[in-house]
């Protein structure tokens, strides 16, 4: 297995970001691991290693695993911040029975995303089938001007706040990439859907803004398309099921 740290790279706060990726390491990894495995998967001195993972145990960010000898896995601190994140996701118990429905209807899987600054992350997913799965994971983010959870979110924005996400967006582009999106934000306002082909090489997505009793978009409902684009047609034919779906979940929420 390769290291996830670049000797190369360099960083303003080492300590903080060896720890970060100590806690993604365990977090990902299939049993616990030794301070020599992490060192050795991680890249991190092991002298660094011990350092941080000892802060992390006292702090029950990490917790020793009596399983396996001197070995460290996720602490009960980790999932109590989880826990009280996805908790205050409300719109969370209301999305599956819609998009049940609508996974049956559309035969796609279904997944929901929040903005979090400029990203969107993904909160929620069903997928249509064990065979059909959508290539994301929750808390996967995506860019909020490049995904079409964004767009879709960004066009049922305020404009003054619409503006400020393009403004960043927009700084390393040229005109006709600022003219691009600018148009696609248009179209998904008139259409009430956005598209995007950056899910993944061989999915793209279709997704429908869900509003708050002040009509303000607070989430975006999104199917993932098996094809690297997709078709008009077939969006105006996976659009009918997707607003009603969002219309449905807002309505719920209000």
């Amino acid at each position: 297995m390769s290291k996830l740290i670049s000797s190369g790279q360099k960083s303003a706060a080492p300590a903080i970001d060896a720890g970060v990726l100590i806690l993604e390491l365990l977090a990902t990894a299939t049993h616990s691991l030794t301070l020599t495995e992490i060192s050795h998967l991680s890249g991190i001195p092991a002298a660094s290693v011990y350092r941080i993972v000892k802060a992390l145990l006292a702090k029950q960010m990490l917790a020793i695993d009596p399983r396996r000898k001197k070995s460290y896995t996720i602490g009960a601190k980790v999932f109590e911040l989880t826990a009280s994140i996805y908790h205050r996701q409300r719109i969370i118990p209301f999305f599956y029975p819609v998009a049940e429905i609508l996974k049956n209807e559309i035969h796609k899987s279904i997944f929901l995303c929040v903005p979090v600054g400029s990203n969107v992350v993904v909160i929620a997913k069903l997928d249509y089938s064990f065979n059909h799965s959508a290539e994301l994971f929750i808390g996967q983010t995506f860019s909020i001007c490049q995904s079409a959870g964004g767009k879709a979110i960004l066009s049922r924005m305020d404009k003054a706040v619409s503006d400020e996400y393009l403004q960043i967006e927009f700084a390393d582009k040229d005109a006709v990439e600022q003219q691009e999106l600018s148009d696609q934000l248009a179209r998904a306002a008139r259409l009430g859907y956005a598209l995007d082909a950056t899910l993944a090489d061989r999915q793209s997505c279709i997704a429908a803004p869900v509003v708050n009793e002040h009509n303000e978009p607070i989430a975006a409902i999104c199917a993932v398309v098996n094809a690297p684009h997709i078709d008009p047609s077939q969006a105006r034919q996976y659009s009918k099921n997707l607003i009603q779906a969002v219309r449905q979940l807002s309505a719920r929420i209000l």
